[in-house]
């Protein structure tokens, strides 16, 4: 575990980033299947990854669905982050990810409740591949 950051919100964000900008080898597919989720008139920062084997959501350096992060991070306190909030922070960073306008609330809603409850979202991959 990352002792010297014990995991608070600032070190667990400031490790995220020190490992983004260390990580000088990745899979730039992987990077693409990240997402930003915006409402008009909302302030959220929240982005879901697309995942072969399933979607996740993420809040930027704090939290993500998956059960590394809730297995390891959450649980164990083996660590601060998963892989997936280090790469989402190299997807914003080099812009390889989309961002999703979405209409309503309810449709961010309806996103995260898919992903909780289902691990996929088939709202969101519908909204994106029927452009």
């Amino acid at each position: 575990m990352a002792e010297d950051n014990k995991c608070t919100v600032q070190g667990s964000l400031k490790s995220v980033i020190e490992e983004a900008e260390k990580l000088e080898q990745y899979d730039e597919q992987a990077l693409r299947r990240f997402i930003r989720l915006q409402v008009q008139n909302v302030d959220l920062d929240t982005w879901v990854y697309l995942g072969p084997s399933g979607d996740y959501v993420l809040v930027p350096g704090l939290f993500c669905s998956c059960n590394d992060f809730t297995i390891r991070v959450v649980g164990k306190r083996e660590k601060c982050y998963c892989k997936h909030l280090v790469e989402q922070a190299v997807s914003e960073r080099k812009k390889l990810y989309k961002t999703v306008n979405l209409e309503s609330f309810e449709e961010y809603v309806k996103i995260l409740n898919e992903i909780f409850t289902q691990n996929l979202t088939s709202t969101l991959r519908r909204k994106l591949y029927s452009r």
